[in-house]
């Protein structure tokens, strides 16, 4: 059974040791033309992929969306026709579960543009050095102007560049 994968460039550079960075980020390359052609295929879009090396194993996750959202069945479409293709492919190091799903609710962003269409709603940011002694900033996404991204938090504005974000989400209004 295959299931989710998503392309997480910064949390494997996070997690692997320097001399394998290079390596996950050409995995990450490669993943993305296996898999860009499938999904828009189906008539849905990549929203993102991880690629998270985990001692013998590594979890590869890919998510999709489309207009409506992605349904269960689209991830498991997404699934069958990758993954007997990824298993077989020479370039993917060792064994690998395979994960497909939406991004969900609490969507996490991938690219500074996928934010756009989220202005004034709550997002949580996770840098990965402090800035002003804070490693996490939640408040309402103000502005994306390139690669920055300004939220208000409290009432402050705080202009945090895309290089500083190590992880940033939508917070859900239950």
């Amino acid at each position: 059974m295959w299931s989710t994968f998503f392309l997480d460039f910064q949390t494997a550079m996070q997690t692997s040791p320097p001399s394998s960075r290079a390596r996950s980020e050409e995995i990450l390359r490669h993943l993305e033309l296996l898999v860009l052609p499938v999904v828009h295929g189906l008539g849905l879009d990549l929203w993102g992929l991880e690629y998270l090396p985990l001692g013998r194993k590594a979890l590869i996750r890919i998510y999709i969306d489309a207009e409506s959202g992605a349904t269960i069945d689209q991830c498991a479409m997404v699934s069958r026709q990758l993954g007997p293709a990824l298993e077989i492919d020479e370039r993917l190091p060792g064994a690998f579960n395979l994960e497909v799903s939406s991004p969900g609710l609490e969507r996490r962003f991938f690219k500074p543009e996928q934010l756009q269409g989220y202005l004034g709603r709550t997002v949580q940011a996770q840098l990965h050095e402090p800035l002003e002694g804070c490693k996490s900033y939640r408040g309402e996404l103000s502005a994306v102007d390139g690669s920055t991204v300004t939220l208000v938090e409290n009432g402050a504005s705080v202009a945090l560049d895309w290089d500083q974000i190590k992880k940033i989400h939508l917070v859900h209004a239950f």
